[in-house]
């Protein structure tokens, strides 16, 4: 009864940070060109997206560095091993690219991180790169991940 009990105690953290979804750090692909920097500005905006995508689905966002740290070279087999250990059930992947100053994409893969499978996929086309248009597109994709499901 003794080592049960002790088993149980030492599977509780495991089962206390399960973590139905979980948005890996959404990236950013500027094929733009444009000479003003803006990586400031777009940082703000990958942030924005992925805050509004944890409280839209709901989620939990895994931060930069965690992700940086636990898989440098960001493989998706050591992405899908890190949402594994966070006891993540899905995990979603997203990149956005920028084409020109006001056409924009978007790219996210939602897996079934357990069976290493694609659940959902879809590519979306927004335009402007600003705040509200950023945060419309992500309440957007949220909808369609949450219809896809």
């Amino acid at each position: 009864m003794r080592k049960l009990f002790m088993l149980l105690l030492m599977l509780l953290p495991v089962v206390a940070r399960a973590e139905p979804l979980v948005i890996l750090p959404i990236k950013l692909l500027d094929t733009s060109n444009e000479a003003k920097d803006q990586v400031q500005d777009h940082q703000r905006r990958l942030d924005l997206m992925a805050s509004v995508l944890a409280e839209e689905l709901p989620g939990t966002v895994l931060g930069r560095e965690e992700v940086q740290a636990a898989c440098v070279r960001e493989t998706t087999d050591c992405l899908i091993d890190l949402l594994k250990s966070r006891g993540a059930e899905r995990g979603v992947f997203i990149v956005v690219q920028k084409s020109s100053t006001l056409i924009l994409q978007i790219f996210a893969n939602e897996v079934d991180v357990g069976q290493g499978r694609l659940v959902t996929h879809r590519e979306l086309n927004f335009r402007g790169d600003n705040d509200e248009a950023w945060r419309r597109a992500g309440r957007f994709l949220a909808r369609q991940l949450r219809e896809a499901g």
